[in-house]
């Protein structure tokens, strides 16, 4: 619905010199749930004490938000294909991760010794491994805090940097956020997943903007 007025604190939303807007609905939804209201839209003028609020009953829960949402943030499917043709989605945007990290000379001399006698090096595969994880991590973590619950179309590139002692390994990884709109696609147990990674991002949220207004 489009409002002239913020319907809960009548703040004009209209006009050149207007400074509040409406809040996305996953917003108004989780201010609601958090704080057991009822009311039909939030502007960002008087969501803020209501974020305050939300913010200090999750302060201290922070390090074991951060650690569950660690623990499941891989529920959040990145696919290299287009999405399945059974799926309904939002298209949201493109994210994309990068991530560097050095080899060095030891490992540039245990993959010479390892390609030499027909094997792989165990160290720079296990570099390569981290270092994509660590970008599909980022790539979640960006599309759930725009909205999402998947990424596809998802490409990943691999690059060294520099040369001899000072090489570094490169990972480049990028995709297109969206949101899947029929949740009946996915099995029980992600389903359950995304709806509390969405949950456990929104308390991160409501913490990160009560630490930018400096109110603690």
């Amino acid at each position: 619905m489009n409002y002239d007025n913020c319907p809960t604190c009548n703040k004009s939303l209209k006009g050149f010199f207007s400074s509040a807007s409406l809040l996305p609905q996953n917003r108004i939804d989780f201010i609601n749930k958090t704080l057991n209201l009822h009311n039909e839209a939030f502007c960002t003028n008087c969501a803020r004490k209501h974020i305050h609020t939300i913010a200090q009953i999750f302060l201290k829960e922070k390090t074991n938000i951060e650690a569950r949402l660690r623990q499941i943030i891989h529920n959040v499917p990145v696919i290299s294909s287009p999405a399945p043709v059974n799926w309904q989605y939002e298209i949201i945007e493109m994210v994309s991760a990068q991530t560097t990290s050095g080899t060095g000379f030891s490992t540039e001399l245990s993959q010479s010794f390892n390609d030499f006698f027909g094997t792989s090096s165990n160290i720079t595969n296990r570099k390569i491994e981290e270092a994509t994880e660590l970008c599909k991590t980022n790539l979640r973590v960006q599309c759930v805090r725009k909205g999402g619950n998947a990424i596809i179309s998802t490409d990943i590139d691999f690059n060294e940097i520099g040369a001899g002692h000072t090489n570094m390994l490169m990972v480049c990884m990028a995709g297109t956020a969206i949101k899947v709109t029929d949740k009946n696609n996915f099995n029980p147990k992600v389903r359950d997943s995304l709806t509390e990674i969405a949950e456990l991002t929104e308390k991160l949220e409501a913490i990160a903007e009560l630490k930018q207004s400096d109110l603690i």
